[in-house]
């Protein structure tokens, strides 16, 4: 098995919005584990309209790093949809895919968005991940595919 170990932050929607940093090492196929170069993660909703908490990452950087190009780069947003998390995403990678974990897939008007950006969207189930442990602040949290 190989894994996807990045940087990156916790984005929380709604009123109280919030971006917290984390760490995301999640054990996948060996195959899948080396085309993935940024993610998004859904450990949560079964529909994109119930998304409230959406692991970002890039794998391979360091806090720092993700904190200086992805948080910054939301931040100078101020609000975002989705499909402007991907890009900035995509763009600090300076990459033109991302790849989604989730139970769900993003509606019509985001992957035409995206395409427009020359970004491609890789939907996969969450169970691709097979485990993970996501360290964020002083918590830590583990996930198995059921």
């Amino acid at each position: 098995m190989e894994y996807i170990i990045g940087a990156g932050a916790i984005l929380e929607s709604g009123d109280r919005a919030t971006i917290t940093p984390a760490t995301l090492h999640a054990r996948v196929d060996p195959a899948l584990a080396g085309r993935v170069a940024v993610a998004a993660v859904d450990f949560e909703s079964t529909s994109a309209g119930s998304l409230r908490r959406l692991l970002v990452l890039v794998q391979g950087w360091d806090a720092a790093a993700f904190r200086s190009s992805v948080i910054q780069g939301l931040l100078e947003r101020r609000e975002c949809e989705l499909a402007d998390v991907f890009e900035v995403l995509a763009q600090a990678a300076n990459v033109r895919e991302v790849h989604l974990f989730a139970h769900w897939l993003p509606d019509e008007a985001t992957c035409a968005r995206l395409a427009g950006l020359g970004i491609s969207l890789v939907a996969h189930p969450l169970e691709s991940i097979e485990a993970a442990a996501l360290v964020c602040g002083q918590r830590c949290r583990r996930w198995h595919a059921a």
